[in-house]
C-alpha cells in the first residue's frame, strides 16, 4: 500500500482496528493521531488477551479505512 492510498483517509473520521475478530474503534482528527489511536488499539488488545504479545498484536493488527486494511506497519509508516 502506498502513501497515495493513506492519504484519501477522510479525517476526522471513527473506524476500527482489528485483531482476532474484536474490534476496537478509533477516532483519530487527523493524520498525527493515528499513532495515539494505535497505541490504545494495541493496549487493548494486550490487556483483552492475555496471552498476546506487543509483537503479536502489531503483526496481527488491521486497521479499516472505508475498505483499506492497513497494517500496523503502514499506519506508523504514513501517519506522519
Amino acid at each position: 500500500m502506498t502513501k497515495e492510498y493513506v492519504k484519501k483517509i477522510n479525517y476526522p473520521c471513527e473506524t476500527a482496528a482489528i485483531f482476532q475478530d474484536v474490534i476496537f474503534v478509533i477516532r483519530p482528527q487527523h493524520a498525527s493521531d493515528l499513532l495515539i489511536e494505535a497505541d490504545k488499539a494495541a493496549e487493548f488488545y494486550l490487556n483483552h488477551f492475555p496471552y498476546a504479545t506487543l509483537e503479536n498484536v502489531r503483526e496481527g493488527i488491521r486497521y479499516s479505512f472505508c475498505g483499506l486494511y492497513l497494517s500496523d506497519d503502514q499506519i506508523i509508516r504514513d501517519a506522519a
